[in-house]
């Protein structure tokens, strides 16, 4: 070390505070979680979900999500009332808007069955419903059930025999890999002779401003489909009816306060 820097050194810690040996370890400024700050935004990877359901060997109807928030009273089609838990959604604000203060940028939706439906429920879920995604009135992406795999659960391809009562079984939409998934997201190349268009990164849903989900199974032009019944229809397997959620992934904003 040079003559210059010891000078330059010296003076630095001069102006110092002399503290004593109790001092040690024990900072004097006072301590604050710096990740957050009131007045601003905590971004999250945690999605948003809603329940619903029909009840075994009944007509399925056109669903609604996002309109009965958490602990609201619901009805299952053909089955009892229940208050919804946190178990069956997530969302707190009612009328199809997002309470304040909370944001969401949707990049993947997801539907998922519980995977102890019928392998037939499952295929009249995914195959015959038709899903539509809406912010303040404008259709944002729609498309059959199925191009909505769920990224999640139990898988199975099928069954060598069948006993009654109920052999073992589960199902999904899709494989159960988290990589399983829709994304509403693109880089959007360049098109020839157009300016670059911007890049889609999400759908943003703001604090308040309504969105919904329907999941409509009636607009086949066939018969309305029916939920199984239990094991009757088909010796070994079981029916719960349609138990389902729809999940609209991305990245939620939440203000601190």
């Amino acid at each position: 070390m040079n003559r210059a820097t010891q000078i330059s050194n010296a003076r630095r810690f001069a102006r110092l505070s002399p503290i004593g040996v109790n001092d040690l370890g024990r900072p004097h400024q006072k301590r604050r979680l710096k990740n957050y700050v009131a007045g601003q935004l905590d971004v999250r990877v945690d999605p948003f979900y809603d329940f619903n359901g029909v009840a075994v060997n009944t007509a399925v109807v056109a669903q609604n999500f996002f309109g009965t928030p958490w602990n609201a009273q619901v009805t299952i089609q053909g089955g009892g009332t229940f208050n919804k838990t946190l178990y069956h959604t997530n969302v707190t604000g009612g009328g199809n808007g997002l309470p304040s203060p909370q944001k969401i940028l949707v990049k993947n939706i997801a539907l998922v069955p519980r995977p102890d439906m019928s392998p037939d429920d499952v295929n009249a879920l995914i195959g015959q419903s038709l899903v539509t995604f809406n912010v303040l009135g404008k259709e944002m992406w729609q498309g059959h059930g199925q191009k909505l795999p769920a990224g999640s659960g139990t898988y199975v391809t099928g069954f060598g025999s069948l006993t009654a009562p109920q052999s073992v079984f589960s199902a999904s939409n899709g494989l159960p890999t988290a990589q399983n998934m829709a994304l509403i997201t693109d880089d959007v190349p360049d098109i020839p002779g157009y300016s670059p268009p911007p890049p889609i990164t999400g759908v943003l849903i703001e604090t308040l401003v309504p969105f919904n989900v329907t999941v409509d199974p009636t607009l086949t032009g066939a018969a309305v489909y029916t939920t199984q019944n239990s094991t009757t229809t088909k010796a070994g397997i079981a029916s719960v009816g349609w138990y389902y959620w729809v999940y609209l992934e991305g990245i939620k904003l939440v203000a601190i306060t």
